[in-house]
């Protein structure tokens, strides 16, 4: 069997864990800021080589870089150290089917934020070998899934150092069908996809790295990669980035060597290897990147149909909210894990989702977006997943209104706003997640709901009606590149878009963001006194949420038989009635006629109708109260 290596690159201070235990991260990181981003270009092994090469005795010492790239200044807001940068060789031993094993070395390159002697990363399982700084062998202890390294020296605040971890381990047996991530993780080997062959590939969302790499496992800290793979010659190998080589060892092994030079959370890491992928070409997107799915050779007309337009909606991500910075683009089909899964430059596509290209389709253009949410600006924090998921989820309803036009976009939306009500309104009142929780961090599998997804969604949506969708769009543009290669908190967004919209958002922030659930509510009309004004009462009815209630922008349509008129009542509290002009007395009223509201109407007994293709559906977690749900969307 072969060997792989992996060099992982990184540039500012990113969404993952420094080099101290997660535990220890999460108890240090409170307050932050987002450092500059470092830039790097591709250079040949043989450069790192030379830079590390003696020198004559009176020489001062070549300056310490990564892959040909000045390390920078740290980012100070991370603990201990600052990732810079991973090589790893990674050599499968035994191929044998149930029992494949490899062995492996990890350098990291990192920087010390404070004065060392001891540095600790992130291990699970896996035996170590040795461990040597700087090329001088040291000592290490092991505890839980951490792994103390006594530095031979002691590292100044702000030096550059490099750790080697030669260490060996098996690949975890990964499940298909309903498993999830506590069962799979890691570096695994998937005995029977759906074709019936066995898959080698990794998943290590969220923090699951540390069962086969030693490294800092939170998505703060961001890195680049530098990969090698050594796997039996026949399978295709494919890893995140570029492909700088494949070489023939003669021993029915194959080396297969990527490059991504763009920093990315760790979990982002991803490489797979199969026998039976097609390599497939989407048409150059305008910025010149041609997208390639590798499907299944069962599955090819399927891949071609979920992916027909990716490159399309490359396009519009590009022109609306700023350039691709990675460079390359794939998707494989595999024995993935909750739909998709967003590893920078090579996306995983869960290998059921095929025989619905509709639902493939839009799963590959929300993985797509997180290379702006998730991959180019990560989450300081899990508490702020939102800003990966919902943001992605945001973008791709943004999309498919351009794209597919206004009767699919609302469609879109409905679609996501079903999902999002389903979810609350089947917790508990004491259950419920705010969408973003307040600290300390928690753990991102309880977060992981479609809370962070859809009310996050809908939150960017409904902040389309607070500051004008041309300005929101202007200012995430703008967001995407102030902190590219960076990490941002929630309060980060609220304080940067307040002060560029000049408005107060503290009071939309607090009931939509720091809050739970959402607004239920009745809406009731009468002919006020003066002509031509009719009297709106909109009454929340939800117990859960600001006890004084939800406020917000609501968009109704006053109906009389053929007759329609668009009105806008400012919802203030539990009991909001205001007067709007209107030419006839209205007989029925649609609520949120254009889906733009996290929300939704109260039905039952004594109430109105919901709107056609809406049903009225039980709640959870409001005691005898029932909802509006909104139709599933087509598959």
């Amino acid at each position: 069997m072969g060997s792989v290596r992996l060099c992982w690159t990184r540039s500012p201070p990113a969404a993952k864990l420094p080099v101290v235990s997660t535990t220890h991260f999460r108890a240090a990181v409170v307050a932050f800021s987002i450092a500059a981003c470092k830039t790097a270009s591709p250079v040949p092994e043989s450069a790192l080589d030379a830079a590390t090469a003696d020198a004559p005795a009176d020489a001062a010492p070549a300056p310490l870089t990564f892959r040909g790239q000045s390390l920078g200044s740290p980012d100070r807001t991370i603990p201990d150290v600052d990732a810079i940068g991973y090589e790893v060789d990674l050599a499968v031993t035994d191929a044998t089917p149930g029992v494949e094993s490899f062995r492996a070395t990890l350098r990291g390159t990192f920087l010390a934020t404070r004065a060392l002697t001891a540095v600790a990363l992130d291990l699970e399982g896996n035996e170590v070998d040795d461990v040597s700084v700087d090329g001088i062998a040291t000592t290490f202890t092991r505890t839980g899934d951490r792994l103390d390294i006594a530095l031979p020296q002691p590292i100044a605040d702000g030096a550059g150092f490099v750790v080697s971890v030669r260490y060996h381990g098996v690949f975890l047996q990964g499940r298909t069908g309903a498993a999830g991530f506590n069962t799979n993780g890691g570096l695994m080997a998937v005995q029977r996809n759906r074709e019936g062959r066995r898959v080698f590939m990794s998943l290590d969302w969220p923090g699951r790295t540390r069962r086969w790499l030693p490294v800092r496992d939170h998505p703060r800290d961001g890195a680049m990669l530098s990969t090698r793979w050594t796997f039996p010659t026949a399978l295709t190998v494919v890893s995140n980035g570029r492909r700088v080589g494949v070489t023939d060892n003669g021993d029915e092994t194959r080396t297969w060597e990527y490059e991504a030079l763009t920093p990315m959370p760790i979990y982002d890491l991803h490489v797979g290897a199969y026998d039976q992928w097609i390599d497939q070409e989407t048409p150059a997107a305008t910025n010149g990147v041609t997208i390639h799915h590798y499907d299944y050779s069962s599955m090819m007309a399927q891949g071609n149909a979920a992916y027909a337009d990716i490159h399309e909606a490359m396009n519009f991500y590009t022109d609306t909210f700023g350039p691709y910075r990675w460079g390359t683009m794939a998707f494989l089909q595999e024995p993935a894990i909750g739909g998709g899964m967003e590893h920078a430059t090579v996306v995983s596509m869960e290998e059921t989702m095929f025989s619905r290209p509709r639902v493939a389709r839009g799963v590959a253009i929300h993985e797509l977006a997180h290379h702006w949410s998730g991959n180019l600006v990560r989450v300081a924090t899990w508490n702020d997943l939102w800003l990966s998921e919902g943001f992605s989820d945001y973008l791709t309803g943004r999309y498919i209104e351009s794209h597919d036009g206004v009767a699919e976009g609302l469609a879109q939306w409905q679609g996501v706003l079903r999902q999002g009500l389903l979810t609350e309104h089947a917790m508990r009142g004491d259950a419920l997640l705010a969408l973003r929780p307040a600290d300390p961090e928690a753990d991102p599998l309880r977060m992981f709901t479609l809370i962070v997804y859809k009310h996050g969604a809908f939150t960017l949506r409904m902040l389309e009606s607070v500051v004008g969708r041309e300005a929101l769009t202007t200012f995430l543009r703008g967001w995407f590149d102030r902190h590219a290669y960076g990490s941002a908190t929630t309060e980060t967004l609220r304080t940067e878009l307040a002060a560029e919209s000049r408005q107060e958002l503290r009071g939309f922030f607090d009931d939509w963001v720091y809050g739970v659930f959402h607004p239920v509510m009745t809406v009731t009309t009468r002919a006020a006194a003066t002509a031509g004004m009719v009297a709106v009462t909109v009454r929340q009815v939800q117990t859960v949420g600001p006890v004084e209630g939800f406020r917000y922008p609501l968009e109704l349509e006053l109906r009389h038989g053929a007759m329609s008129q668009r009105v806008r009542v400012d919802v203030t509290g539990r009991e909001t009635t205001a007067m709007v002009a209107a030419p006839f007395t209205p007989t029925a009223v649609i609520i949120d006629p254009e889906v733009k509201l996290f929300g939704t109407a109260a039905c039952g007994t004594g109430m109105p109708d919901c709107r056609t293709g809406w049903t009225c559906t039980a709640s959870t977690t409001l005691a005898g109260v029932r909802y509006c749900l909104p139709p599933a969307a087509p598959q």
